[in-house]
C-alpha cells in the first residue's frame, strides 16, 4: 500500500527542516535527523524515497513508495459530537497541530521571559536543544565532533520547533535563565547506533548556575484512574477537584502573601499551580556577584517548597473530603521542570491547557482545541504577560519568611537571612571536608600501623579487604571441616584431593575434588565449583547445586557462615564517604553497617537490636537504647573509621542534679513534672531509682520544705555519710530555686498533657478588637478519638484570660467527641503558648467580601437583564433570565468575563467570590459554560430571587409597546 499524501508531506517538511542544518546532507544523515519526526508505522525503505526526493527537488507526491505492509496508523475518528470527540483517542492530524501553535504563538509569547531571563521550550518532553553544524571546530573537536547543539530558547526557536519537529504538545520551564545559558554551544556527534548524541564535554542543560527566577510548582494530577474520563467526569467528582485545587491555592497563597501571586492552568489531566517567579528576581539581583550563593539559595528554594507543599497535602487532605481520591499531586520541582505550556495540546485528548482565575476555582470539563477563539487567545496572553511580569518582587519576604523560618526570625529580614543561611552551608560543607580529610589521615595512619593490611581486624571499610581474607582461606580446610562426608577417599593425583560431598549422593564416593595449586574445588557431577565461600555455601545448604552461581544474599550469608566458622573475615562497614555500589558516596555509615560493627566490636550480641517504626511507616531494627548506640560510635571511632553521625542525645528530658559521682558510683535528683501543679523527685543510683515523692511546684522557694525533703531521702537511702548526702540534696534544691526562673527550666517542667496539647496545635488566629476580639485554635484530633479530622476551636478575650480550663474541656469534648484533663497552670501555660504563635489578622477582609457581595447583586439589579436570547449579548454588560435553572430555581445568567472584569475595577480580584456566594445561597452552583443564542460561554447562575428581577420585569425583544418596552428599544 502506498503511503497517505498528509505523511508524505510531514515527512517531507521535516526533512527539508532538517537539511537546512547540513551540509552535503546524505539520505541517511537526514534519516538519522528526523527520525523522531516519522510515524512508527513506517519503515527506512518507505521514508527514503521521500527524502530522495526533498533532496532532489521533486514533487513528493509523484514519487512511488512501496508499503511496508502495514495499515496507517489511526488515533480514532471523528462521531460529530463534541462530547464524544473529547472522549475518543486524539484525532488532530500534524498539520492540524502545527497550525494550531502557531494560532497560538503571540498569544503565548509573553511566557518567553522573565525580566530579561529566557526559559526553554521543550518540544514533546524529549525535544531539548538546538543542532547545526560545527562550522568552527577546535582542535580537539575536529573530525569528531561535526555537531554543535544548545539549549532552545523560548522566544527564539518557538517558530523553528513549531514547523519542525513537533509532534503534539509543547512545553515550558518552571524557572528563567541567564541569557548566557542559550548561548552555551557543545560539541557533539550522533551515535546513529545508539540513537542519541555524544559529547565532547557535557550535554548543554542549564544548570543552578544559571538560575534567576524559578516559580514554586506542583502538578496537581487527577488520580490516574479518572484522568482517562475527564471530559466526563460527574459532577461530585468535579467538585471535589475543585474544592482541592481552591485549597491548594490557599497554601500558595500563604507561601506567596496572597492569592494574586498564584496562578493556575487546566492542564487536562489536572491542573498545574504556580507562585510568582519573578518574587526570586530580588534573591538572583542580591546574589548577583556571588554565583555559588545564588545557585545554592535557588537550588534550596526549589527543595524547601516542594518540601512545604509536600506537608500542604496532608494539610488539605484532612481540610477537604475526598481530595486524596480525585487528586494526587506531584511536587517534583526542579531546575528544569517541564509543563505543557498554555493552549497547548493535552497527549491524550484533543483539548488543551487553559488558564484557570487563581481567586475564583472553576474546574469542570476541559476545553476542546476547536474552541480555541478570540476570547481565549486573549485571556491566555493576558495570563502569560501577568505570569512573567515584575510585580510581585516584594514578595520575597514572605517566601524566605516561610521557607527559612528560624533564619529569617535571626536576622529581621530576608537578606540578612539569607545571607546568613550560605554563610552557614559553607562554612558546613567546609566542617565536612575537614572530617573527611581528618578520617582519610587516621586510615592511612592506620594502615601503615598494621603494615599496610588490616587483616585481623575485625571491621574494614575496604570492600577489596573482604574479598581478599576469603580469597586467602584455605578451601580445603573449608571441605574437610564442612563440607564432605569422606575426606581423601579417591585416587592420589598431583596436587588434588578426592572427596564425599555433603550437598549431593555420590555413588563413588570420591566424585569430587579440591585442587590445592588454585585453592578452589571442582564438582564433575553438577559441573561446578568454586573457592571457600561456594564451599561454605554448599555445605551449610545456602546453595545445592555447585553448578548456581553464589551471589547476592546467599554470598553475605555464606561470608557470615565462615566468620560463624572462626575464619578470619574482617565485616564490611563503609564509613562516610566510601564508594557506594551504585557509584555514589555514603554521606554516613549507614545504620546496617553501624549494626554489624557493633556485634563485629564486641560492643553488643546480634539478639539486642528491637524493630522500630521508621518515619516512613517501616520498620527497622535499630539499638535498645542511645547509650548502647554511642558505645558503639566510640568503638568504631577507636577502630580508625569515620562513621558520618550524631551522637544520640542521652541527657534526661527532666532537671537532673547530681548528688555524688565517683567512679563507681552515680547518685543523681531528678525532678519530674506529673501535671501543672505537682512534680515529683526521684533520688536515682547507678540507674536505678531508690526513693520518690510528690511535692507541690515551687517547693523549693522554702528552706523549711528543702530541708524536709532532704531529712526524708537521707532516711531512705544508705551507705552515704547523712550529712554529706543532707547537705548535697540542700545544695541541689537551691539550685533548682535560681533555675526555676530560667527559660530551660520551665521547658523543661511542662507536663506531659500540657505538651501533648501544643503538638495538637496547628494553627493560631487572632482576630483582634477592643470588645470582640477572638481566637480561633485549630487542633489535631487526639489519638483514637472518635472525630478524625483537625477541628477549630473559638475563643473570646474573656476564656483566654480565665483561670478555669473548663471552657475549654466543654469545648474540646464537643468538637472531639473525647474528654481532656489538665489543671488551671496548665490552661494558663497553654495559654500563653497559644498567644506567643499567633498570627493577627485584621477583619477587613470580613468587610471588603460583604461590600463585594453588596456591591456584585446591586450591579446585577442595575444590568439589563434579557428573558429571551435574541436580545442578549455576552459582549454586553447585560445578563439572561433563565426559568427553571434548576430545581425550579430561576437564574439571572451573568456573563463570566463580566464578572471577571467587574472584579478587577472594583479591587475584588482576591476574593473567591463563587465560593461565598454559592455558600450564602445567592449562586446556585459553581459557573460553568451555558449555552446562549449559540453561543457557549462561561456564565455564573445568580438566584434571581435573591434578586430584584422577575420574569415580568426583565427585557424582551417580542414587546411591540413602545412605551413598555425598554429604554434602548423603543422606536
Amino acid at each position: 500500500m502506498s503511503v497517505d499524501a498528509a505523511t508524505r508531506e510531514e515527512v517531507a517538511a521535516a526533512a527539508a527542516h532538517a537539511i537546512q542544518h547540513l551540509q552535503d546532507p546524505t539520505p541517511v544523515q537526514v534519516l538519522s535527523q528526523i527520525t523522531g519526526d516519522v510515524p512508527d508505522d513506517l519503515s527506512a525503505d518507505e521514508v527514503r524515497p521521500i527524502i530522495e526526493a526533498v533532496l532532489n527537488g521533486e514533487d513528493v507526491s509523484d514519487i512511488a513508495i512501496a508499503g511496508n505492509g502495514h495499515t496507517p496508523s489511526t488515533n480514532g475518528d471523528s462521531t460529530g459530537s463534541e462530547e464524544d470527540d473529547m472522549d475518543a483517542s486524539p484525532v488532530l492530524t500534524r498539520s492540524d497541530i502545527r497550525d494550531h501553535h502557531r494560532r497560538i504563538a503571540d498569544a503565548v509569547a509573553p511566557l518567553g521571559s522573565v525580566d530579561g531571563n529566557p526559559t526553554m521550550l521543550v518540544n514533546d518532553k524529549r525535544g531539548w536543544y538546538i543542532t547545526e553544524d560545527n562550522v568552527n571546530p577546535s582542535d580537539e573537536e575536529l573530525g569528531t565532533y561535526e555537531k554543535q547543539r544548545r539549549a532552545r530558547d523560548f522566544t527564539q526557536d518557538y517558530d523553528a520547533v513549531v514547523a519542525g519537529a513537533l509532534k503534539r504538545s509543547l512545553y515550558a520551564l518552571t524557572s528563567y535563565k541567564r541569557p548566557a545559558a542559550f548561548e552555551d554551544w557543545a560539541a557533539a556527534t550522533l551515535d546513529e547506533t545508539a540513537g542519541e548524541y555524544d559529547y565532547l564535554d557535557s550535554k548543554p542543560s542549564p544548570t543552578a548556575e544559571d538560575l534567576m527566577a524559578v516559580a514554586a510548582w506542583g502538578d496537581v494530577d487527577l488520580a490516574d484512574g479518572l484522568k482517562p474520563d475527564r471530559p466526563s467526569l460527574d459532577a461530585e467528582t468535579y467538585a471535589t477537584a475543585e474544592a482541592t485545587l481552591d485549597a491548594y491555592v490557599d497554601e500558595f497563597a500563604d507561601l506567596y502573601g496572597g492569592r494574586d501571586a498564584v496562578y493556575v492552568l487546566d492542564s487536562v489531566g489536572g491542573a498545574y499551580i504556580f507562585g510568582a517567579p519573578e518574587a526570586t528576581l530580588p534573591i538572583a539581583e542580591h546574589f548577583a556577584d556571588d554565583e555559588d550563593a545564588r545557585a545554592r539559595v535557588l537550588e534550596a528554594f526549589i527543595e524547601r517548597s516542594n518540601e512545604y507543599l509536600q506537608a500542604a497535602e496532608d494539610r488539605v487532605n484532612k481540610r477537604v473530603d475526598g481530595a486524596s481520591n480525585v487528586v494526587h499531586p506531584d511536587w517534583a520541582n526542579n531546575i528544569n521542570r517541564q509543563y505543557k505550556l498554555p493552549l497547548t495540546l493535552h497527549g491524550d485528548h484533543d483539548a488543551v491547557v487553559t488558564p484557570i482565575d487563581s481567586t475564583d476555582i472553576v474546574y469542570r470539563e476541559p476545553t476542546p482545541a476547536q474552541d480555541v477563539d478570540d476570547d481565549l487567545l486573549d485571556t491566555t496572553r493576558t495570563w502569560c504577560e501577568e505570569f512573567t511580569a515584575t510585580t510581585h518582587t516584594d514578595r520575597v519576604d514572605d517566601v524566605v519568611e516561610t521557607l527559612w523560618p528560624e533564619a529569617y526570625d535571626a536576622a529581621g529580614n530576608w537578606r540578612d537571612a539569607l545571607d546568613a543561611w550560605v554563610e552557614a552551608e559553607r562554612e558546613r560543607e567546609h566542617e565536612q571536608r575537614r572530617q573527611r580529610e581528618a578520617a582519610q589521615q587516621r586510615r592511612e595512619e592506620r594502615l601503615q600501623e598494621l603494615d599496610t593490611s588490616l587483616e585481623g581486624t575485625p571491621i574494614t571499610p575496604f570492600m577489596q579487604d573482604v574479598y581478599d581474607a576469603i580469597d586467602a582461606i584455605d578451601t580445603a580446610d573449608v571441605i574437610r571441616r564442612h563440607a564432605c562426608d569422606g575426606w581423601d577417599t579417591g585416587t592420589d593425583a598431583s596436587g588434588k584431593t578426592e572427596f564425599d560431598p555433603s550437598w549431593r549422593t555420590s555413588s563413588s564416593g570420591s566424585s569430587c575434588y579440591v585442587d590445592h595449586n588454585e585453592n578452589t574445588f571442582g564438582d564433575p557431577g553438577d559441573g561446578g565449583g568454586g573457592f571457600a565461600a561456594k564451599a561454605m555455601a554448599l555445605g551449610e545448604g545456602i546453595i545445592r547445586d555447585a553448578s548456581q552461581t553464589l551471589d547476592g544474599e546467599q554470598w553475605g550469608e555464606a561470608v557470615d557462615a565462615l566468620r560463624d566458622a572462626g575464619y578470619d573475615v574482617a565485616v564490611w562497614t563503609p564509613e562516610q564517604g566510601s564508594t557506594r555500589r551504585d557509584g555514589g558516596e555514603y554521606e554516613q555509615m549507614p545504620l546496617w553497617a553501624v549494626r554489624k560493627a557493633a556485634v563485629a566490636l564486641g560492643v553488643v550480641p546480634e539478639d539486642v537490636f528491637i524493630e522500630r517504626e521508621g518515619e516512613d511507616g517501616g520498620t527497622y531494627l535499630g539499638f535498645p537504647g542511645p547509650e548502647s548506640y554511642n558505645n558503639v560510635l566510640e568503638a568504631i571511632e577507636e577502630a580508625g573509621l569515620n562513621h558520618g553521625r550524631e551522637y544520640a542525645d542521652t541527657t534526661p528530658q527532666h532537671p537532673t542534679y547530681e548528688l555524688v559521682d565517683s567512679e563507681d558510683d552515680d547518685l543523681e535528683l531528678h525532678l519530674r513534672p506529673v501535671n501543672g501543679m505537682q512534680v515529683r523527685i526521684e533520688i536515682v543510683q547507678n540507674g536505678e531509682r531508690e526513693y520518690t515523692e510528690t511535692q507541690d511546684r515551687g517547693f523549693w522557694d522554702s528552706g523549711t520544705k528543702r530541708g524536709r525533703v532532704a531529712g526524708r531521702v537521707v532516711d531512705e537511702i544508705t551507705g552515704y555519710s547523712e550529712d554529706l548526702l543532707r547537705d548535697a540534696i540542700k545544695e541541689a534544691l537551691s539550685q533548682v530555686a535560681l533555675d526555676a526562673d530560667e527559660d530551660w527550666f520551665e521547658d523543661a517542667m511542662r507536663s506531659p498533657r500540657e505538651e501533648a496539647l501544643r503538638d495538637r496545635t496547628i494553627d493560631v488566629v487572632c482576630y483582634p478588637g477592643a470588645d470582640d476580639a477572638e481566637w480561633i485554635i485549630t487542633m489535631e484530633p487526639p489519638e483514637d478519638a472518635p472525630e478524625s479530622s483537625p477541628q477549630d476551636l473559638s475563643f473570646d478575650a474573656g476564656q483566654m484570660h480565665n483561670a478555669d480550663p473548663g471552657g475549654f474541656q466543654t469545648l474540646h469534648l464537643g468538637k472531639f467527641l473525647q474528654k481532656v484533663q489538665l489543671d488551671s497552670a496548665e490552661w494558663a501555660n497553654l495559654t500563653d503558648y497559644w498567644l506567643d504563635i499567633q498570627t493577627t489578622r485584621e477583619r477587613e477582609h470580613d468587610t471588603k467580601l460583604e461590600a463585594a457581595i453588596e456591591g456584585i447583586l446591586s450591579a446585577v439589579n442595575k444590568m439589563r437583564v434579557w428573558g429571551d436570547p435574541d436580545g442578549f449579548d455576552w459582549d454586553s454588560r447585560n445578563g439572561f433570565y433563565e426559568d427553571g435553572y434548576t430545581d425550579d430555581q430561576d437564574a439571572v445568567l451573568v456573563p463570566g468575563s463580566w464578572v471577571s472584569q467587574w472584579k478587577r475595577e472594583n479591587d475584588y480580584a482576591d476574593l473567591n467570590l463563587s465560593k461565598e456566594l454559592r455558600q450564602r445561597g445567592l449562586m446556585l452552583e459553581s459557573s460553568k459554560k451555558t449555552n446562549i443564542g449559540g453561543t457557549r460561554r462561561m456564565a455564573w447562575p445568580l438566584d434571581a430571587s435573591q434578586t430584584d428581577w422577575t420574569p415580568e420585569t426583565v427585557h424582551r425583544t417580542d414587546d411591540t409597546d413602545d412605551d413598555d418596552r425598554p429604554e434602548g428599544l423603543r422606536a
